[in-house]
């Protein structure tokens, strides 16, 4: 994968859990949001796990810099905030039937305590809008160590060769199954589980 070769330089990835990944060929993906390395860091991870997912990112990401070219380049699906979201769920179902999973960050930005490294900011509904809508499942996954990588405000990532980072994603060894119209509940739910993995994470970042 070009990313993961472009990346490998100054950055080692690990890879633990994921054990419905090779068991489900579509659904919702759910991941925290620490660095703008997350869209990078995500991508590589599940194609590990055997996954090559389209993401909702905010569309201000996607119209410009270097995240703005990978996204596009992977066929991202923009999101407006001025109340227009509805367009990018319908893409987003659109692509969940015909068999592509969908990676979101429910959070929708960058949340990063490192007085409290497992901590997540409030999350978005849009991860149970897009689950409950045909029953699809949601999976949670953990980043850690991307915030070292791009740090915020950072425009560009650390690629130091001699000290690569270390980048962890944990994915959930079984899938959420989303019910219900009480869609900020079911989101904090998620969330909830990306934190449980959170922790396995954090500790294994260096």
């Amino acid at each position: 994968m070009f990313f993961r070769i472009l990346s490998a330089p100054f950055v080692r990835y690990e890879y633990h859990g994921g054990r419905c990944a090779t068991e489900l060929h579509t659904g919702v993906i759910a991941a925290n949001h620490r660095s703008m390395f997350d869209v990078i860091a995500g991508l590589i991870c599940l194609h590990h796990f055997g996954h090559h997912p389209r993401l909702l990112v905010e569309r201000r990401y996607v119209e410009k810099g270097l995240v703005g070219l990978c996204s596009r380049g992977i066929g991202a699906i923009p999101v407006d905030r001025d109340g227009r979201g509805g367009q990018a769920l319908d893409a987003a179902w659109t692509a969940l039937n015909d068999g592509i999973p969908i990676l979101v960050m429910p959070e929708g930005r960058i949340h990063w305590d490192p007085d409290d490294p497992i901590s997540t900011g409030r999350p978005h509904t849009g991860v149970s809008r897009l689950a409950t809508r045909d029953g699809q499942p949601v999976v949670p996954a953990a980043l850690a160590g991307t915030e070292r990588v791009a740090p915020v405000g950072c425009r560009f990532p650390r690629a130091n060769p001699f000290r690569r980072k270390t980048v962890v994603c944990w994915v959930a060894d079984e899938p959420l199954w989303l019910t219900g119209k009480d869609h900020r509940a079911n989101a904090e739910l998620v969330m909830a589980e990306i934190r449980v993995l959170l922790a396995k994470a954090q500790p294994l970042v260096r």
